[in-house]
């Protein structure tokens, strides 16, 4: 069966691009489980990865001391949602944010069609533009300290 799907595969790209894409079925060797052809494998390169969780060191030559580099902010995970009427009045949003403990250390700035959260620990910044406009004075937040997440809640203009 393999066999088969390959001379199909060799075959359609003979019709497709023409005499200089055909290959004589004689020389073709199928690889089965190995990434290389012959005896000697391809040079291995390392790619570079996200670190995350860890932070760099700055050291400065004229000081003995290092001081850590101070992280980014995260964006906290998000739910924003509509009323399921159908004519939705009020806009729900729910911000998870792991490691606050109390709704002091949450600054939060509501504007027309933006919301903006920041932590007074540093660890979380969110900057959201909506596509609606909500009515500011209407607009209610509360912290629930078990779940970590802020609740927002506003009618709609």
């Amino acid at each position: 069966f393999t066999a088969f799907v390959i001379t199909v595969a060799i075959e359609g790209l003979g019709d497709k691009y023409g005499e200089e894409a055909r290959l004589e079925r004689d020389s073709w060797t199928i690889l089965k489980n190995k990434k290389y052809l012959g005896d000697k494998a391809p040079p291995h390169s390392i790619q570079k990865r996200a670190s995350f969780g860890i932070k760099p060191v700055i050291s400065d030559s004229s000081k003995s001391t290092s001081k850590p580099v101070k992280s980014e902010k995260r964006t906290p995970q998000f739910k924003i949602e509509k009323n399921k009427k159908m004519n939705p009045t009020e806009i729900k949003a729910e911000v998870f944010l792991p490691g606050v403990f109390n709704l002091r250390q949450i600054e939060l700035s509501l504007g027309e069609d933006r919301i903006q959260l920041e932590t007074r620990t540093g660890n979380f910044y969110l900057d959201i533009f909506l596509p609606i406009n909500i009515n500011i004075s209407s607009a209610v937040a509360w912290f629930n300290n078990v779940s970590s997440v802020l609740h927002i809640k506003s009618s709609i203009d």
